[in-house]
């Protein structure tokens, strides 16, 4: 978990829910790159994953819906979803939800 995202209510968020082996080909390399990529658009926040093999969740937050296109209509990013539809997921889904409401607990590590 990312404890230091900036979010609050008008952000969006972003959910990427797929279904995938574990390590494919050629996968590693491209997320690295991608996220390397995202991280300078202008009005990315950040993201956060869990995986469960062989499901996953990726979420990545956004402070306006024209970011998020900017995003989508990246040519990287397109070459990514190309590669993922063609060679890594099984299935996905995206949502795109606009944030209302965050709430966040962090229990203190010096009590531990």
């Amino acid at each position: 978990m990312n404890h230091d995202l900036p979010l609050k209510p008008g952000h969006w968020a972003v959910l990427f829910i797929s279904e995938r082996s574990d390590d494919p080909p050629g996968y590693a390399e491209m997320d690295d790159i991608t996220m390397r990529t995202v991280s300078r658009i202008p009005g990315f926040i950040g993201w956060e994953s869990a995986r469960q093999s062989p499901f996953g969740i990726f979420v990545s937050y956004w402070e306006n819906e024209a970011a998020i296109e900017a995003w989508r209509k990246d040519m990287l990013h397109a070459r990514a979803k190309a590669l993922g539809r063609g060679e890594w997921y099984d299935a996905y889904r995206t949502v795109i939800c606009r944030i209302e409401h965050t709430d966040h607990f962090l229990r203190s590590r010096d009590k531990r």
